[in-house]
């Protein structure tokens, strides 16, 4: 996979495989929280599927760890976007609330890592490639498990208590990671502002997307917690809307990047701000802690992103 000798390419291919699954490993195991908190009572066998799926990326998610300490990127390690200090107490509540056993010791763990000190592990190359495959065939599993559950809903065989949209979200960010993990399989990564540009292309609806569940999930009584759900949706949709109308010209581009933090952060804030509410059950919602902490976590990963890259190290790999 690499010339001998190659350490530098070596280190960034373990260190970008590390830091991915350690935000999207996590990613993945909550949206089977998710989809097994909504199945209803008869649809015990997809509520076990999903419970399968929960483990075996708790497995992914222990082995990135065990990996990654000393070895993650400093970067990645203060985003938050691995943990964030509501985490743990969103897993309880969550656990709580469902009955769904979420393994709180992972977070812990990944509360402690160390960041890269500059030097990898002799062999642990081979450790990763094997990794990223046994995760590229479960996300793939995984993703087929979403699409065929969404093909139900839409059919009107089965209904849950997540909009069919939600799948459909899920579905696109383990698509994702896919992606992801299939280039750096095969050591293949693209221009800088190309890059950049599918990832705010990608994130900006997801942003979007969040910002519309949580409005359709907090009460009718909460008109200002919607009112500002409703803004932040719009936002993203009109920068969605300039990002695909200006393409890449250098000065559109990075102003459109500006403008994508100061809506990141906004969004960033009021996802935090929901996370702690509803932890102190002072919102009146459908929401979970997790599921507000979950997209928290969303956000600060795309603000890392955003703010790297302006930073003039993103996309700096093999």
């Amino acid at each position: 996979m690499f010339e001998t000798g190659n350490v530098p390419m070596i280190g960034n291919f373990v260190r970008e495989s590390l830091d991915l699954h350690l935000f999207f490993a996590r990613i993945m195991k909550e949206h089977a929280i998710f989809m097994q908190a909504g199945f209803l009572p008869k649809d015990v066998t997809y509520a076990q599927q999903a419970e399968r799926f929960k483990c075996q990326y708790d497995e992914i998610l222990k082995e990135a760890i065990m990996l990654s300490d000393c070895t993650a990127s400093m970067a990645v390690l203060e985003s938050r976007e691995l943990v964030t200090d509501k985490t743990l107490r969103a897993e309880q509540k969550t656990q709580d609330l469902t009955g769904i056993p979420i393994d709180r010791s992972l977070t812990i763990e990944e509360l402690k890592l160390k960041p890269d000190l500059g030097t990898i592990p002799v062999g642990v190359e081979m450790h990763i490639c094997a990794l990223n495959q046994k995760t590229r065939d479960l996300t793939t599993s995984f993703a087929e498990f979403k699409a065929h559950v969404l093909e139900q809903v839409t059919q009107c065989c089965i209904t849950t208590n997540l909009f069919p949209s939600q799948f459909e979200h899920v579905y696109e960010e383990a698509v994702f990671y896919l992606k992801l993990l299939e280039r750096l399989q095969k050591n293949q990564f693209v221009d800088n502002r190309v890059d950049l540009f599918e990832q705010k292309v990608f994130w900006d609806e997801i942003m979007r997307e969040h910002a519309e569940f949580v409005r359709h999930l907090l009460d009718p009584s909460e008109k200002e917690r919607c009112r500002k759900a409703r803004d932040l949706a719009q936002l993203f949709d009109q920068l969605e809307q300039k990002l695909k109308g200006e393409g890449l010209a250098a000065a559109s581009f990075e102003r459109l990047t500006q403008e994508n933090i100061r809506a990141t952060l906004a969004i960033a804030e009021f996802k935090a701000t929901g996370t702690e509410s509803i932890l102190a059950c002072q919102v009146k919602s459908l929401l979970s802690p997790l599921l507000t902490d979950h997209t928290l976590r969303e956000a600060n990963y795309y603000l890392r992103v955003l703010q790297t890259w302006k930073s003039g190290y993103y996309g700096k790999g093999c």
